[in-house]
């Protein structure tokens, strides 16, 4: 078995239209709950404030990600053009990380896509006209207004992608002189191997001469 096999053999597509609906309602419902967890962790002291707003920040960004997927594949199994969602059904439960990669894909491109669709307004209109005047489900129409939606959540941006590269919060100087800049580092992945995002805090000191964030011969290296 090659290592792309391995990666892969636990990878399964949702085929149900229904399916795909609730699997995205769970996972709104799951970071909902994981905002709660980390406000949990701050009162026990586990966490600081600092540390539970930057990983709100991640929550929101991985809800508007879930929010732009469940858009991409709302129509999955009803319509022939529509794509279906591949998820790992071992390790996490989570889309594959080549959903948020193809998702970056489409981000670079989503104002020429929305400029190739009709407007939302627009797209209700035929739809209305069709259900009225012919009598008929407007299934192409729907996945129409599916893929207008999921580029307007692309086009939004603050979603969680692949790499989400570091930044750097100051959280203020210690000692006299001598004194040393500590920050609170924080960058996030979404792990290919077991297909999850995973998010990294570090608090350090900084002694060199240039604050870390700004010093050109570090910083790029972080």
């Amino acid at each position: 078995m090659t290592e792309t096999d391995a990666l892969t053999k636990d990878h399964m597509e949702i085929e149900d239209t229904l399916v795909t609906r609730r699997y995205f309602a769970k996972f709104e419902a799951i970071t909902g709950h994981l905002a709660r967890v980390a406000a949990q962790f701050e009162a026990e002291g586990a966490l600081s404030r600092r540390e539970v707003e930057v990983l709100a920040r991640y929550i929101v960004s991985l809800g508007f990600t879930f929010r732009a997927l469940a858009n991409k594949y709302h129509m999955a199994g009803r319509s022939a053009a529509a794509a279906k969602l591949t998820f790992d059904r071992e390790e996490s439960g989570f889309p594959v990380q080549s959903e948020l990669l193809q998702m970056a894909a489409d981000a670079a491109q989503a104002g020429k896509h929305l400029h190739g669709l009709p407007s939302a307004d627009e797209i209700k209109r035929q739809m209305v006209a069709e259900i009225v005047g012919k009598l008929s489900v407007p299934t192409k129409l729907q996945y129409a207004m599916s893929q207008r939606l999921y580029y307007e959540e692309l086009a939004r941006g603050d979603l969680f992608w692949p790499q989400m590269d570091p930044d750097a919060i100051w959280l203020g100087n210690e000692g006299g002189k001598q004194s040393r800049r500590r920050y609170l580092v924080h960058w996030a992945v979404y792990d290919s191997s077991v297909n999850i995002p995973t998010i990294y805090l570090m608090e350090l000191e900084d002694t060199g001469r240039h604050a870390l964030p700004k010093d050109q011969n570090r910083w790029p290296e972080v």
